[in-house]
């Protein structure tokens, strides 16, 4: 299959953005991930770092002089013909249990009415989906993840809330996600996860990284409680929510 060919900006002293268009899909995210790696395989030697995001592929460069020396136009010319690794690889599945009742669902309600849809199809088109994590960032380890069924798309708030709190699931536009910590936010609240996507108190404070599959999976008030207990009492507990799989 052809690569994907990205548009090329300089964007400061040391670095080049390569850009594959605006649009947020599993294709893209693949052909940015496959591009970073054949740019490290590349010009390894030139760079200091090479940071992938939804749609672009940002390289940093050890001197600004290596800019005027490199051949881009060249290396292009290989990404036509570099052939992605296609060999199976093991990732993590990870489950995130969410309450969609009160008082957990502040914009349900809404957007039931917005959509026309009652609240148990909005829950289960929301839930079914194997989202993919494309990327962590806006606040320490929310993830993007896109490709929301378009039968719930809704606007973002028009004015933001001063606090959403932390573990709260959101909608807005074709992306939902996960506010790590309370923060100010405009996605459309519809439910609330036990789980703690960022915290201090673990070896590593981020729960999900960048290629994660994550599925959405509802609980009762009960179950949330019980879940929400079981976090203050064990750092690691979130570890029974994460499934290796073989893709």
């Amino acid at each position: 299959m052809k690569n994907n060919m990205p548009e090329v900006w300089r964007t400061g002293e040391r670095t080049l953005r390569f850009s594959f268009g605006e649009v947020i899909s599993l294709e893209v995210y693949q052909s940015v991930h496959s591009f970073s790696d054949f740019l490290i395989s590349e010009w390894n030697h030139y760079l200091e770092e090479v940071v992938p995001s939804y749609h672009t592929v940002t390289a940093f460069f050890k001197k600004s002089s290596i800019l005027d020396t490199i051949r881009i136009e060249e290396v292009l010319e290989k990404w036509k013909s570099y052939k992605r690794d296609s060999t199976h690889s093991i990732t993590r599945k990870i489950t995130i249990p969410v309450c969609y009742e009160e008082p957990y669902s502040e914009d349900l309600e809404r957007i039931e009415q917005l959509i026309g849809r009652s609240k148990e199809e909005i829950i289960h088109l929301h839930s079914e989906k194997i989202y993919t994590v494309y990327m962590i960032g806006f606040l320490p380890g929310f993830p993007y993840l896109g490709d929301l069924n378009p039968k719930l798309f809704v606007p973002r708030l028009n004015k933001p809330r001063v606090k959403v709190p932390r573990g709260a699931v959101g909608i807005g536009g074709s992306q939902t996600g996960i506010y790590p910590i309370e923060s100010p936010g405009g996605w459309n609240i519809i439910g609330r996860t036990p789980l703690e996507i960022f915290s201090l108190k673990r070896e590593n404070p981020f729960f999900l990284k960048a290629g994660d599959l994550l599925q959405f999976s509802p609980v009762s008030n009960e179950e949330y409680q019980s879940i929400e207990w079981e976090m203050k009492n064990d750092s690691s507990a979130n570890h029974r929510f994460i499934k290796e799989v073989d893709i």
